[in-house]
């Protein structure tokens, strides 16, 4: 946590959650959250997780989900693939979305689960009679 009155400059790189109420510029990547707290100003690219911005966001950002609430401003470059304004919320640039991992369908040739008739068991077993 960067507090409010606070200043960093520098790169930061996190396994956790960060919140800034302060005043930051570099670059910051956390495999957490990042929020950007109603008095927090951030200059430089994200990456994180989920990205949650009350306060001013300038840069680039990239992550699984982006919030901007009613009072978040960002500014810049954002690739996302939940992206999610509230009334109020501004955004300023270029967006790019994300594709969603999703399954890919295996015909059933492909599959290896047998298919009856096709498997020396299931041929005995359709000959037989009851």
């Amino acid at each position: 946590m960067v507090a409010a009155g606070t200043t960093l400059n520098g790169d930061v790189k996190l396994t956790d959650n960060f919140h800034l109420d302060g005043v930051m510029e570099g670059n910051l990547s956390s495999e957490g959250d990042v929020t950007i707290g109603s008095s927090g100003r951030y200059t430089g690219d994200v990456s994180a997780k989920r990205v949650l911005v009350s306060g001013i966001l300038d840069g680039k950002v990239d992550a699984e989900r982006l919030e901007i609430v009613a009072s978040g401003q960002v500014s810049g470059e954002i690739k996302v693939r939940e992206l999610v304004i509230e009334s109020g919320g501004q955004f300023v640039g270029a967006s790019q979305v994300k594709k969603h991992d999703t399954p890919q369908l295996k015909s059933v040739a492909e599959s290896s689960v047998p298919v009856a008739g096709t498997d020396s068991k299931s041929s005995e077993w359709g000959n037989k009679t009851a």
